[in-house]
């Protein structure tokens, strides 16, 4: 039963590189370490990942559910499928795999948190920055992003909105500058400016 658990295994493999350029950002910003951007460069992949997803799933299935003949010791034969826990597995690999394809389409930013921030009363020092943000392609983008303006020297708070694709950010401004933020942001693999319009 090697060539069922070998497809398994690589359907789920195959799903997770397909949505690797939401998951990634997401993992990085977890652990905090490296730069986010750099898995937009496996979203124009994607389609061709999921396909072959399917197809190792297909395959998967087909070589655990057909009846093959097994020759036994003494001669005879019989018909069978694979057992049980081949089975199990390979329902469980498609769970795994359903779930990193539709994982892009989750939703990780916070848009109140943008909004309130937009919305409260200062204290002193404390600045608002709103940034435009080229190259998100999906919310796991937005989130890693988020999680890294998070952790930059002076920041209180960030919050990223893929829909809008900008940043709000509160800081310290006698620790941090908006050049800074913008440094930051480009460092992580996207492209930020200021928001010039008026909220």
């Amino acid at each position: 039963m090697e060539k069922e658990k070998l497809t398994t295994t690589g359907a789920v493999a195959a799903a997770i590189i397909a949505s690797l350029c939401c998951i990634g950002p997401v993992v990085i910003a977890l652990i905090g370490v490296g730069s986010t951007g750099v898995f937009t460069a496996f979203e124009p992949l994607r389609p061709y990942f999921i396909g072959l997803t399917v197809v190792l799933l297909a395959l998967a299935f087909y070589l655990t559910y057909r009846k093959h003949e097994v020759i036994c010791a003494d001669g005879t034969c019989k018909i069978e499928s694979a057992g049980k826990w081949n089975k199990i597995a390979v329902w469980f690999a498609t769970l795994v795999a359903a779930i990193a394809i539709a994982f892009p389409a989750f939703n990780f930013t916070n848009a109140a948190a943008a909004q309130a921030m937009l919305n409260q009363n200062r204290q002193q020092h404390s600045t608002i920055a709103i940034l435009d943000i080229e190259g998100m392609d999906c919310k796991g983008c937005a989130k890693g992003l988020e999680a890294t303006l998070g952790r930059a020297a002076g920041v209180k708070k960030a919050a990223v909105e893929f829909e809008k694709s900008r940043a709000v950010v509160e800081y310290d401004s006698t620790r941090t500058t908006l050049e800074r933020l913008i440094t930051v942001v480009d460092e992580a693999g996207f492209k930020a400016k200021r928001n010039e319009k008026p909220e």
